[in-house]
């Protein structure tokens, strides 16, 4: 155990700020003397404190002079002087050497397989990408031949719309000269509409003048036959009122005259004992009488109501007549509208055709700059 401790003690101290590199190799050997493998956390436990990032590399360090300890090697570093492990320290780290050793073949092994899988993988991965850029050519080549097809088909067309826009250039200008004498034709048409329009603008002037001047005559006829209907309507009225006032007049009369005969015929009824006879004559008559004026006064009733028929028949051909000059003078106005708007299409086309020639003109000058 001394010797071990020397041992220790002969390297400098290396720790970080907690702990020392001695006390990390001390706690290794007794973790050794009992028969345990080194590791991290043991050897902290062992100390009592540390962090694994300390005690890791003064434990790497102390597992790398192990062998020359164990071969009697191990050197002093302060005396120079070399000293001999007890045997059972030796035979422990012997086989904490060999475990060791065999996790270093086993993990090995481990990194040697799986650089070996890693370069199957990388073989493959290369396998596929050489693959991919094989066929990555072809379709290059496919592409390669579709472009030089179309380019050659590209330069067939050009030629073509270069063929077809010489054809149009041709027929363009053949379109030029067309409308060069459509323009003079229309100007042509233009002066013949010119003058038609002043011939027509004349024609409808005096058709305007004679529908306005009939309807002023077919108006004033309206207004005297009007005239003669409301005379003739006062005239009835008038002859209607004398009716009823002659009625109301013989109304009175028979009323008198019922009124004397009531009279008379209290008398005679006073009498009646001693002029029977004269009674009877006097009914007889008063009947005669009064029979006669009922007759009167139908006859009367009916001449009010034949005056009463005639003036609604009178004021009903007043209406027709009405309702006629009405029509009349809409007919008028419509074919009074229908040559103002006659006039105004003719005006209309007018300024078309003074418009047209110019816009076809200047379209000509365009198309021929």
């Amino acid at each position: 155990m001394e010797s071990i401790s020397s041992n220790v003690t002969t390297f400098a101290p290396r720790g970080g700020r907690g702990i020392q590199e001695s006390q990390v190799w001390e706690a290794a050997d007794a973790l050794v003397h009992e028969g345990l493998r080194p590791t991290i956390e043991r050897v902290r436990q062992k100390i009592g404190s540390g962090s694994p990032n300390t005690v890791s590399p003064m434990l790497e360090r102390w597992f790398a002079t192990l062998g020359k300890r164990l071969d009697g090697r191990g050197a002093n570093l302060a005396d120079g002087e070399a000293h001999q492990l007890p045997l059972a320290v030796v035979q422990a780290a012997k086989l904490f050497w060999e475990a060791a050793r065999r996790e270093a073949d086993q993990v090995q092994i481990q990194k040697t397989e799986a650089a070996r899988r890693e370069l199957e993988l990388q073989r493959e991965a290369l396998a596929q990408k050489e693959s991919e850029l094989t066929q990555r050519e072809a379709s290059f080549e496919q592409a390669r031949i579709a472009l030089d097809e179309a380019l050659a088909s590209s330069r067939q067309a050009v030629a073509a719309i270069e063929a077809q826009m010489h054809t149009q250039q041709q027929e363009s200008a053949r379109l030029l000269s067309d409308s060069e004498a459509e323009v003079r034709r229309l100007r042509k048409a233009l002066d013949e509409a010119v003058a038609s329009k002043e011939a027509l603008r004349e024609k409808a002037a005096m058709e305007l003048g004679a529908a306005q001047r009939d309807a002023k005559e077919a108006e004033q006829r309206h207004v005297s036959h009007e005239r003669r209907l409301l005379a003739d309507v006062d005239r009835e009225r008038v002859a209607a009122g004398q009716a009823a006032a002659e009625l109301a007049k013989e109304q009175k009369a028979r009323a008198a005259e019922h009124e004397a005969a009531r009279s008379a015929l209290a008398a005679a009824e006073q009498a009646l004992q001693a002029e029977k006879s004269a009674h009877r004559e006097a009914a007889a008559g008063w009947s005669r009488h009064e029979q006669e004026g009922k007759v009167e006064l139908a006859m009367l009733r009916e001449r009010a109501a034949g005056a009463e028929h005639r003036a609604n028949d009178l004021a009903a051909q007043l209406q027709r007549h009405q309702d006629q000059a009405e029509r009349e003078i809409a007919q008028l106005r419509e074919s009074q509208a229908a040559t103002t708007a006659a006039l105004r299409q003719i005006e209309a086309r007018s300024a078309e055709n003074n418009k047209s020639p110019t816009g076809r003109t200047s379209r000509a000058r365009k198309a021929s700059e």
